[in-house]
């Protein structure tokens, strides 16, 4: 007779959405790639519906891609390496949105060359979480490149400019 194993492959499921930050559409031909070690370990690209899945191991540090042709290319860096050898369940799950938005000339938008959120596992509440005060320290250099970033792009620098011109009274 023969016995199945109980032991099972622990893996985190990693999904989410990709949608476009002005109008919440999902995005389609978004290359989603996992990088482990330096080496890209797996990829994929979103449908119609923006969708993707993808499955990360433990014992590793990752970071995970999300880039488009004309888009500002985001990141996030998943550790993996704390989980113990026998977790509480078979796998985590851990839901991820994001969004991208076209690059814009002459703009600075080098604030994406880091890390959008970081996360790992958290011995407390034996589970991957993220770590917010990583977010709490980006988030105000990231507000303040979006709000540039949103004046440029509906013109208001533009529209200003013009005003300055107009020749007075």
């Amino acid at each position: 007779m023969a016995f199945a194993s109980s032991a099972q492959r622990f893996s985190i499921k990693l999904s989410g959405v990709v949608t476009e930050l002005f109008s919440g559409d999902p995005m389609r031909s978004v290359l989603v790639r996992v990088v482990k070690a330096d080496i890209t370990e797996s990829e994929m690209t979103t449908k119609g519906n923006g969708r993707y899945a993808l499955q990360l191991d433990r014992g590793w540090k990752y970071t995970v891609w999300f880039s488009r042709k004309g888009m500002v290319t985001k990141h996030v860096v998943i550790d993996t390496r704390d989980i113990p050898p026998y977790p509480d369940v078979p796998f985590y799950e851990m839901d991820l949105q994001m969004t991208l938005f076209p690059w814009i000339a002459n703009l600075d938008l080098s604030a994406f060359e880091d890390p959008l959120g970081e996360a790992a596992y958290k011995a407390s509440i034996r589970n991957m979480s993220w770590d917010t005060p990583y977010t709490e320290q980006v988030r105000p250099l990231l507000s303040g490149v979006m709000e540039e970033y949103e004046k440029t792009y509906n013109g208001y620098y533009k529209r200003k400019d013009r005003r300055q011109r107009a020749p007075g009274p």
